[in-house]
């Protein structure tokens, strides 16, 4: 997305208030606004969408692990801050280098437990 970077959102398959997958990998998408108001709107088109994107059974972990509570400590969110902006830094980085498409980012193990993308799953 090389243009009007400040149109694109991350939009979420499972909704924010979830703590357990608020900052998940694999509940983040990148989509222009057209497309995140457009799937916010369709719960059932978004799960088909994420499905192709990440597979069926890791979209299923993610609804599964939205369901468990979670709150976090405010160690726990200094940690996934501090993460979350080296994560940043790596990313743009690449991005400098050349690096197109997708680019996997990652969480602290501790909250990101659980659901792993099987190889052969996304379309």
């Amino acid at each position: 997305f090389h243009h009007e970077r400040q149109k694109l959102h991350c939009s979420h398959f499972k909704s924010r208030r979830h703590k357990a997958t608020r900052y998940h990998p694999y509940n983040a998408f990148a989509h222009c606004v057209g497309c995140h108001r457009k799937l916010e709107e369709d719960p059932y088109e978004f799960t088909a969408h994420a499905e192709i994107v990440y597979g069926e059974m890791t979209i299923e972990r993610v609804a599964r692990l939205a369901c468990v509570p979670v709150r976090l400590k405010t160690w726990q969110m200094d940690g996934l801050y501090q993460h979350m902006k080296n994560e940043l830094k790596r990313l743009q980085e690449l991005r400098e280098q050349g690096v197109t498409g997708r680019i996997e980012f990652t969480l602290p193990d501790w909250y990101q437990d659980g659901i792993q993308l099987r190889m052969g799953e996304a379309a």
